[in-house]
């Protein structure tokens, strides 16, 4: 009993132990199992915040890439809207796809089809021939330097047109340096650019005859004087000046002047080659250069047909109109190395030309006597020059005789250069050297100064009553010449009604308003008003009726002629008639024979001067004159 009493203590005593192993190895796996959910714990919380985070970045990432989108797609739109406002047609083509884009401006100003556009960009067909090369050339520099390029060229349109566009593009490379996309755009820049031609057209050439003006004649003179040098050939510049073309247009009007201006051009075009030069360089003035002249004959030849040609007479406006002119020829090399030594050399004769014309047209090669005569006048300009700064002139005087009375009424004074080494030179020597090189203004200012030291000595004495002064019309017609006198009368009050002031029909030929007002003015101050050369040019008695003309000067290449020439002797007593139905007086100048006078008596001309007077006199000689001349006939 006692057996089984402890057999079954131990087996209880074993359950406990059993029990409390049990129990203290759950409790060992419970505080495990704690401190596994307390990590799963932490853990999900990690992945919570992870979750969270993800999504709030998914969130974000889908915020962004619906903005994108929108953007993009707004973009899209802005582009398309652009294409559409943008005058400029643009092109792009993604290499690495090989698609081309057109928009529908390019598409619309070129009036092609896509299919043709394609076809026209990757053989450049409708890029005008002569643009290609300067085409081709762009884009290589462009692939090389990977810098923007542009250029203008022409595009045929689908009408068949060729218009000018301006080209700009640019290429895009990978890291790799390979070219994967090239866009581009075509601007219309025709207008602008036949504007552009316009101007240039209107800048070159002269806008009533279009042919070249003297700027593109002097550009087109060198380039032709430059391929003679290279090739060793000669040409001939002809200078050309129209013969009174002034008479047509006082005569007949500026429109008819202009006609005629137009009319020479035609027929000069109409009559040189095409590798001639044509150019009008100022008024009337044309010049022609003929190229590869071979033999001087050529020129000759070429002259006379120029001249043919212009001389045929034409109406305008039921006014006959007959064109002559005056042609100067320079030879190169012969007679100018250059364009100014050209031009130069043919304007000498051209002068010359002008002066041999006669009635009709005419024309002169250079030749070294023309040269050499410049040469001559140049040194006298510097020597005239000189001669004005230090007053190396003086005057003589010429008497005018009453044929009524016989006496000595008034003298023309008469300005002499007292040469140092020509001695005493006459006007006609040097007063036209003063007018080319611009003294003349200055010389007619001494020549005034000079007459009027004299006026009181010669009035004093009582020998004279007035004392005349021939003025030069580019002198009459300058800004100083009524200033000096006012200059003049603030100083001698009286000096007007001692002076008469002679002047000579051209100066209406230059200026006919201007001279209309200066003689007012003149006549307004008390000076008298003579008009020398009467009866040559174009003299009018219109300006007799209209102007306060005293007297006029029958001019003396009439007298010379009264003995020998019956029309001469009928032109000079109707200038003598009707000028004393006018209340004008008259003076013959150049009397040389008692025939002469006997005529000039016989139509009761009023005045004469001439050798069969008096020679011009010193100061001197001329105090010492007796007012009464004996050789009057009948006297």
């Amino acid at each position: 009993m006692e057996d089984r009493e402890q057999v079954l203590l131990r087996r209880v005593e074993r359950e406990r132990r059993a029990r409390k192993e049990a129990e203290q190895i759950l409790n060992e796996k419970s505080k495990e199992l704690w401190n596994t959910n307390q990590k799963l714990q932490q853990v999900n919380e990690q992945l919570d915040q992870i979750v969270q985070i993800r999504t709030s970045e998914l969130q974000m990432a889908k915020t962004k890439a619906e903005l994108e989108s929108f953007a993009h797609k707004k973009a899209k739109e802005r582009f398309q809207l652009a294409m559409r406002a943008t005058s400029a047609g643009v092109w792009e083509k993604n290499i690495v796809d090989n698609v081309w884009y057109f928009s529908e401006r390019l598409t619309s100003m070129f009036g092609y089809s896509e299919e043709e556009l394609l076809f026209g960009f990757k053989n450049l067909s409708f890029i005008h021939n002569e643009d290609k090369k300067t085409l081709l050339h762009v884009l290589k520099k462009h692939f090389r330097e990977r810098k923007a390029f542009d250029c203008e060229c022409r595009v045929q349109t689908s009408n068949g047109r060729y218009k000018w566009f301006w080209v700009v593009g640019q290429a895009v490379w990978n890291e790799n340096g390979d070219v994967i996309r090239i866009a581009g755009s075509f601007s219309d820049i025709d207008e602008r650019v036949e504007n552009s031609k316009l101007v240039e057209k209107m800048a070159h050439y002269d806008h009533l005859t279009m042919i070249p003006n003297r700027v593109l004649y002097n550009q087109e003179l060198d380039v032709a004087l430059s391929k003679a040098q290279s090739n060793k050939d000669s040409l001939a510049v002809i200078l050309i000046d129209l013969n009174d073309f002034k008479q047509v247009n006082d005569t007949l009007g500026h429109s008819a002047g202009d006609h005629l201006l137009h009319h020479i051009a035609s027929q000069f075009k109409l009559n040189i080659r095409e590798s001639d030069i044509v150019a009008r360089l100022g008024g009337d003035e044309f010049s022609i250069v003929l190229t590869n002249v071979s033999d001087p004959q050529f020129v000759v030849k070429k002259c006379e047909q120029i001249i043919e040609a212009i001389s045929s007479p034409f109406y305008y406006q039921r006014n006959l109109i007959m064109p002559k002119m005056s042609m100067g020829i320079a030879i190169y090399p012969e007679y100018g190395s250059n364009r100014e030594e050209l031009m130069i050399n043919a304007d000498l004769a051209m002068y010359k030309a002008k002066g041999d014309k006669g009635n009709g047209s005419g024309y002169q090669f250079c030749e070294q006597e023309h040269i050499n005569k410049n040469i001559e006048r140049t040194e006298l300009s510097v020597e005239l020059d000189k001669a004005i700064t230090e007053k190396g002139f003086f005057m003589r005087f010429q008497p005018v005789i009453d044929l009524t009375r016989g006496e000595m009424i008034f003298a023309e004074a008469l300005l002499r250069w007292k040469h140092s080494k020509k001695g005493e030179m006459l006007p006609e020597k040097f007063i036209p050297v003063a007018e080319e090189s611009g003294l003349i203004t200055r010389l007619g200012g001494l020549s005034i100064e000079l007459l009027v030291q004299q006026v009181d000595r010669i009035m004093s004495a009582k020998r004279l009553e007035k004392l005349t002064i021939n003025i030069i019309p580019s002198h009459f017609l300058s800004q100083s010449f009524i200033v000096q006198l006012q200059e003049l009368i603030n100083t001698h009050p009286d000096i007007s009604q001692y002076m008469t002031i002679e002047i000579t029909e051209a100066v209406f030929l230059m200026n006919i308003e201007a001279a209309k007002s200066i003689i007012f003015q003149l006549h307004g101050m008390g000076f008298s008003i003579s008009l020398d050369d009467f009866g040559t040019g174009y003299s009018s008695f219109k300006y007799l009726q209209e102007l306060p003309i005293e007297v006029i000067k029958l001019d003396s290449s009439f007298i010379a002629e009264i003995d020998i020439d019956p029309s001469h002797r009928t032109i000079a007593s109707t200038i003598i008639e009707l000028s004393h139905s006018l209340g004008i007086k008259v003076i013959a100048e150049g009397v040389e024979t008692n025939s002469q006078l006997a005529f000039l008596q016989d139509h009761h001309c009023d005045f004469a001067q001439g050798s069969y007077f008096f020679k011009p006199l010193s100061i001197i000689e001329l105090l010492h004159m007796q007012r009464g001349v004996s050789l009057l006939p009948n006297s």
